[in-house]
């Protein structure tokens, strides 16, 4: 940010860097990067004395560059406006969730580089990007390397628009992250969280009812099991299917479900039972899982919705679905479904092991 003052003259009675009384030259300092990566403390005199004049320049300033305006050219780049038009493009090829990440992340970096004296874009260079990464003190790694991966996707964009010849994230390291375990909730803690569900004293208990029923049949996401409509539930010869497209990965997938679930979720109100149409995924995620969190708290369970999918894949290859139609059913691909679900199935493990016994 540039910060304009008065350079008083010996014979100037005055001593605030700020003063209105009189006519000493203004000058402005702004802080800037070294090549050795040290905060550098620059300043320069506006050639006016008109204060409200110098502060019409600084604004100018700002907006077009210090460099390029000290040299009589207008097309530098400010950090805010790189940002702004990023977001805005990101708009036509980004999901609404991922939008917001991205806000999130550039907002911090506005604000970061606001506080360390850095307006345009051509002043952030690999010391002050890894600097900025250092501040992130609460992200766990998985968060942060999600947060690298934005934040180098950001400057490939500002790299392509030929507004940098190089992204300074580039040399920035993903942090390693140890996969985690898919954990399904087993038999007992379901009948815990649906003897919760139906004593659940809300508005919602009946549609909560469902939607637990519909996601531990067929594997859904929540996001894709609360936006279900009435339209993606079909029969057919066989009996009732779920058809849609997950929202994560746009995959296809087709889902029976028995009868009766069929019949109680074509009773629920409305086209979208689940869904007002008046949120987003982002907020309709949220109210469920903040009633399904109370739910989890009064049956005792620790869990979250995301596990009832964990279990259905569970209760399917116990019960000998080959991995290949788990994983149709899922949406995911087969090496998916062995990676995350098959090797912690401990009845699978023992079948498996009780079948070489008897051939000893």
């Amino acid at each position: 940010m540039l910060n304009l003052y008065r350079r008083h003259l010996k014979k100037c009675p005055n001593d605030t860097r700020d003063s209105l009384r009189c006519q000493c030259p203004i000058w402005i300092d702004w802080a800037t990067s070294s090549r050795a990566g040290r905060r550098v403390r620059l300043q320069k005199s506006l050639g006016l004395r008109d204060w409200q004049a110098g502060q019409l320049r600084a604004r100018d300033m700002e907006a077009d560059g210090i460099d390029a305006y000290m040299a009589g050219k207008h097309d530098a780049l400010t950090i805010q406006k790189a940002t702004d038009d990023f977001l805005i493009d990101a708009k036509n090829n980004v999901e609404p969730p991922t939008i917001k990440l991205y806000r999130i992340l550039l907002s911090r970096l506005n604000a970061y580089c606001k506080e360390h004296g850095l307006i345009f874009l051509k002043q952030l260079d690999v010391v002050a990007i890894r600097d900025f990464r250092n501040s992130w003190t609460t992200y766990s790694p998985r968060t942060a390397g999600k947060h690298i991966e934005r934040l180098k996707r950001f400057f490939k964009w500002c790299e392509e628009n030929g507004w940098l010849e190089k992204s300074p994230a580039k040399p920035l390291k993903v942090p390693k992250v140890e996969p985690s375990d898919a954990v399904p909730f087993s038999e007992e803690e379901v009948g815990k969280i649906l003897k919760a569900v139906d004593q659940y004293a809300g508005p919602n208990q009946k549609r909560l009812r469902v939607l637990a029923d519909l996601m531990l049949a067929t594997g859904l996401a929540i996001g894709d099991a609360t936006m279900l409509t009435k339209s993606k539930v079909a029969k057919n010869g066989s009996g009732w299917n779920v058809e849609l497209r997950r929202a994560k990965t746009k995959v296809a997938v087709n889902c029976p479900i028995p009868n009766a679930l069929a019949k109680q979720f074509n009773a629920l109100d409305g086209e979208s039972p689940f869904w007002t149409g008046k949120s987003d995924l982002e907020h309709l995620t949220a109210n469920w899982r903040v009633i399904f969190n109370r739910v989890f708290k009064a049956s005792g369970v620790k869990g979250t919705p995301h596990q009832f999918r964990h279990t259905c894949a569970k209760r399917l290859l116990v019960k000998g679905v080959s991995t290949a139609f788990v994983a149709s059913l899922l949406g995911d691909s087969e090496e998916i479904v062995r990676k995350h679900y098959s090797k912690w199935i401990l009845e699978r493990q023992a079948a498996l092991e009780e079948a070489i016994r008897r051939t000893w």
